[in-house]
């Protein structure tokens, strides 16, 4: 793909207008928000922020980088399962994976029909990271471009969240967004750890906490 084509493709994976799975997940926002921890603008660019670091770069983009590497992605699959430790994000993932493949065997690439058929027989957990590397993958775009539209879908999952939640409008998650963007940059720049090890205790708690039961989101 010449850089235009990647550029018009991450465009249009990066738009929330494209189901690929990802932005269905809140990382657990609402369960922040109704404990009354998550209320305003800064609150949620610090939920973000956590997400970004904790999870996106030192477990999700490592994971990815390990499924993008590999022509059969079931070990590295089985591995994203060991790792995700939090019940209720391990079955977020898992759902949120399954929904890209599902999307992308359809309009991109039938051929990814094969590893959805494994994920459908449980024979492969389809985590959302493995199926963003093969996916991605797929459609041509390069690992560069794939980290930058993964970590998109992950900001823009939770600030989708945080709208649709009542705690901003849309002016203010504008400027949530402008608000992580310098670190956003800043981590796409970093190298990640050479071996998964995801931190956000404070949202893997507020996820973990189910209240009434209800739930708006994949997480």
């Amino acid at each position: 793909m010449t850089d235009l084509e990647q550029l018009l493709a991450a465009m249009r994976f990066g738009d929330s207008a494209f189901p690929s799975g990802g932005f269905a997940f809140s990382s657990g926002l609402e369960g922040s928000h109704r404990d009354g921890m998550v209320q305003d603008e800064d609150d949620v660019a610090a939920f973000v922020a956590e997400q970004l670091e904790g999870n996106w770069h030192r477990r999700d983009r490592v994971l990815l980088r390990r499924a993008w590497a590999e022509p059969d992605p079931a070990d590295v699959d089985a591995f994203a399962e060991a790792v995700m430790t939090m019940s209720v994000l391990r079955e977020a993932s898992r759902r949120a994976g399954a929904a890209m493949l599902a999307t992308f065997a359809a309009v991109i690439d039938p051929g990814l029909a094969d590893y959805r058929r494994r994920v459908l027989a449980g024979t492969a957990p389809g985590h959302l990271a493995v199926t963003q590397a093969v996916c991605l993958r797929a459609a041509g775009l390069t690992l560069q471009t794939t980290e930058v539209v993964t970590a998109w879908q992950a900001v823009s999952g939770i600030v989708g969240a945080a709208m649709r939640l009542g705690i901003v409008g849309h002016l203010g998650a504008q400027r949530t967004v402008t608000a992580v963007s310098p670190m956003l940059v800043e981590l796409l720049q970093r190298e990640p750890p050479a071996e998964p090890a995801a931190f956000s205790a404070y949202a893997d708690i507020a996820a973990q906490r189910y209240h009434d039961g209800v739930r708006l989101f994949a997480s």
